[in-house]
């Protein structure tokens, strides 16, 4: 009944021709549906097959221009900072009397003088700073007129972000090597932010001892941080403190005694030692110190000596001695240019192994000399510990430390002696 209302009032032969036309069509819509399935295979065929990827174009290479524009704009703001220990870098920060700089390049410093661009030297003290950001503020002895201030830039940091790096490396070398005269002082690297963090950046431009202290800066000359340190085990890795820790310390200015160490290990030394009394004994010493707030050394020294000794018996043959030494003493240091004077006051602690070889003779058989008797070689030892209160000079040049010391006998059992000693500074 359904089909018979569907078609009524339509003819019979107009039906028949209407279902074929819409099978008609059907066929028509899957026949173009597959060929447009065909053409887009065909074309991702042909694209995989003549390999025309689209890639990204790198960037073009940025004018190197800017280098230079940079480094004259700022060169007149970085400075030379010269201590007893050796050289570092800074910069103008805030006004003409401020410079920033790595608190390493002058920690325990007392005499700091800043070289600027111009060749003019002023006198500075260290006014502000931090030992877990490694940054200081030095405060010049008087305000340098026309000195050009960097502005600093504590905003986000790009990584890739290209910079750069003016310092000192190796300054004073050029003092030994003429050849680089001109060189090394007021030098430019580059390179780019490889990573940051909240208080530090690394980069890859090239860092050397002397461009410690010195400002990384961005293309715009602002700086970005103050440079800290290099990993030495590692290539292209260089630290530096933000600025923002720089700016940190203003409000520290005045509030901070001087950066200095109450203790601080001095080094070791090897060497050559010799004792003498009525014997010459000689050996080597192992030694190692500290300096207590700066100026007074605390040394302990460790010696093995040994050599033939007279023999204190008749009936000894020969007599042999080694000797195991421990000195500790305290003195002031005093600096006298290129070299340093120690006068020191302590003790020295000896173990002394003396080995005997005697002839023993047995005379009971000899009732009326002369006669032939029998007679044996003994050996023996002793072992005795001795401590002799003792005075000391010491001078070091460089590498190289000479030492005298009187070291008072205090029974008859050991006499007072000198020792010399030639050692080798590590």
């Amino acid at each position: 009944m359904l089909s018979s209302i569907a078609t009524s009032g339509i003819p019979e032969s107009r039906s028949a021709s209407c279902s074929a036309l819409g099978r008609v069509e059907r066929g028509r819509v899957r026949v173009r549906a597959r060929l447009r399935l065909l053409v887009v295979a065909g074309c991702f065929f042909a694209a995989t097959l003549g390999h025309h990827y689209v890639y990204a174009q790198p960037a073009p290479a940025a004018d190197p221009s800017w280098l230079k524009a940079v480094y004259a704009q700022v060169v007149p703001s970085v400075v030379l900072i010269q201590t007893e220990y050796g050289t570092g870098s800074g910069f103008f920060f805030k006004n003409n009397r401020l410079i920033a700089t790595a608190l390493h390049v002058v920690d325990d410093a007392e005499v700091i003088v800043v070289q600027l661009n111009d060749g003019r030297r002023v006198a500075a003290r260290a006014v502000a700073y931090s030992r877990v950001h490694d940054v200081a503020l030095l405060e010049l002895e008087v305000p340098v007129a026309g000195a050009r201030v960097l502005e600093p830039y504590a905003g986000f940091v790009d990584i890739g972000e290209k910079v750069l790096v003016i310092g000192h490396p190796f300054s004073g070398l050029e003092d030994q090597v003429p050849e680089l005269r001109g060189l090394l002082n007021w030098s430019l690297t580059q390179g780019v932010v490889s990573a940051a963090a909240a208080s530090w950046l690394q980069t890859d431009a090239a860092i050397n001892p002397g461009n410690s202290g010195g400002p990384i800066l961005n293309a715009r000359g602002q700086v970005l941080g103050v440079v800290s340190s290099k990993l030495s085990a590692a290539q292209g890795i260089s630290v530096a403190a933000r600025i923002g820790r720089v700016q940190e310390l203003v409000s520290k200015i005045g509030q901070q005694s001087p950066p200095r160490h109450n203790w601080r290990f001095e080094g070791m030394e090897i060497g050559f030692i010799a004792q003498i009394s009525r014997d010459t004994i000689e050996g080597i010493s192992l030694g190692g110190g500290s300096r207590l707030f700066k100026r007074y050394p605390l040394r302990l020294r460790l010696g093995l000596l040994a050599g033939s000794v007279e023999p204190h018996e008749s009936t000894v043959l020969e007599s042999h001695l080694t000797r195991f030494t421990a000195e500790l003493a305290m003195g002031i240091a005093f600096p006298l240019g290129p070299v340093e004077l120690s006068p020191a006051i302590g003790g020295a602690f000896f173990y002394d192994h003396e080995r005997d070889a005697s002839l023993q003779i047995d005379d009971t058989a000899c009732a009326a000399p002369p006669c032939l008797v029998s007679g044996k070689a003994v050996r023996s030892s002793e072992g005795s510990f001795h401590f002799l209160p003792a005075v000391e000079i010491n001078l070091d040049f460089h590498l190289l430390r000479v030492g005298y010391a009187y070291e008072i006998g205090l029974d008859r059992a050991l006499a007072a002696q000198h020792r010399l000693l030639i050692a080798v500074i590590f």
